[in-house]
């Protein structure tokens, strides 16, 4: 009797043990990311690419959770999409695409402690919120000086005899300021600054613009175009079809798309880009190509797109890193792996582009396919009169 009730204690003690669970078998923590892409409005294309990218991010990270929102191309829509986002108790937000949009997008993470990295949107004034106290925010993208600074390395590269400057209106400000500094760095005025208005104003705008460049330029000249948006594909045929020389170098956006370049037969258009995929910045950027060419039948190189895949990207790894809890000093004191490079922040929350790591592309559209032009290490082709 007294070995049979030592063993039922025995066996009562064991029967309430539970095995603990293996590191398999534990719930995988993953970050719930909230994406603000537009779907609707001006910029609906860029959010084609926003939502592509950042599901693709999704799936290379396996910790990611994802929620969407319409930001429209409206700031009252950014703010209503932002606290939609908060209200499904995201951990962070990435995304929208213009500088006013960002500006309340980046006052509502301010008010409702929320991270949110700005994807797209170049302008001054998010630096400044983070100067005078929004520490919420952190930006990917190119701010404004480094969209003239890229721009300033073309024209260091290609050494032409002028160089004209051709600006979109809704855009002025951003392109006024990327002129500044193509100014201060390259030391020399353009022989033309000239803006075209958006067609919802002015349809036949950007036609006399063309028209008035084509009978001016001369052949070892170039002409900066600071519109991304598609009316950019129509001035460049307006301007070619009307005998326009030189190369036309665009800030990117819907001319540096290969697949667009060749049905346009563009020769000679230079254009930027955060990466291509003849740049292994890292092991993420053939990734990224491949399997958005692969997964969404076009090309990957929208700066939008990538750039918000890589906003993904590193929110990923700073919850790996330190967890939610800690997401805001990991994002200042760390380092990101992106398809773009080596991300790390400045005091002002300001990705480092322009670093060892961290470099804007330069590509140029000949014989019917793109060569890389900058940076030195990447370049597979020189400015086409320099040959």
């Amino acid at each position: 009797m007294k070995w049979n009730a030592i063993f039922l204690t025995v066996f009562l003690i064991l029967g309430c043990i539970q095995p603990a669970e293996t590191p398999s078998e534990q719930p995988e923590k993953k970050i719930k990311i909230g994406v603000l892409i537009p779907e609707t409005g001006l910029y609906s294309a860029a959010g084609v690419a926003m939502k592509n990218a950042a599901e693709l991010a999704a799936k290379h990270t396996g910790n990611v959770e994802l929620v969407f929102a319409d930001c429209g191309d409206s700031p009252e829509k950014t703010k209503t999409a932002f606290e939609y986002l908060v209200s499904q108790n995201v951990d962070a937000i990435v995304g929208a695409y213009s500088s006013p949009q960002a500006m309340v997008a980046a006052d509502a993470a301010g008010e409702n402690k929320v991270v949110y990295l700005v994807s797209v949107a170049s302008t001054g004034v998010i630096e400044k919120k983070v100067a005078e106290g929004n520490s919420y925010v952190f930006r990917t993208s190119y701010n404004t000086t480094y969209w003239g600074v890229v721009a300033a390395e073309f024209l260091k590269l290609a050494e032409p005899e002028k160089y004209y400057f051709v600006g979109y209106d809704p855009l002025k400000t951003f392109n006024q300021g990327m002129l500044n500094a193509i100014e201060e760095i390259y030391g020399s005025d353009p022989e033309m600054e000239i803006y075209y208005k958006s067609p919802s104003v002015a349809p036949d705008d950007y036609k006399n613009v063309a028209k008035l460049l084509a009978e001016t330029v001369g052949e070892k000249d170039v002409v900066i175009l600071g519109d991304p948006s598609g009316v950019s594909i129509n001035f460049l045929k307006e301007y070619r079809a009307n005998g326009g020389k030189g190369i036309v170098y665009s800030v990117g956006g819907a001319l540096a798309l290969p697949a667009t370049l060749k049905k346009l037969n563009a020769e000679y258009t230079a254009f930027q880009a955060a990466a291509l995929e003849e740049t292994e910045k890292t092991d993420m950027t053939k990734k990224y190509f491949e399997e958005y060419r692969t997964g969404y039948g076009e090309d990957a190189n929208n700066y939008a797109g990538l750039l918000t895949y890589d906003s993904v990207l590193i929110l990923s790894q700073a919850f790996e890193k330190g967890g939610k809890d800690k997401l805001i000093e990991t994002l200042e004191s760390g380092s990101f792996k992106g398809a773009a490079g080596i991300y790390s922040f400045n005091s002002k929350h300001q990705a480092l582009w322009g670093s060892k790591d961290l470099k804007g592309v330069i590509g140029e559209f000949i014989g019917g396919k793109v060569e890389v032009l900058y940076p030195p290490e990447y370049a597979t082709s020189q400015v086409v009169w320099k040959e």
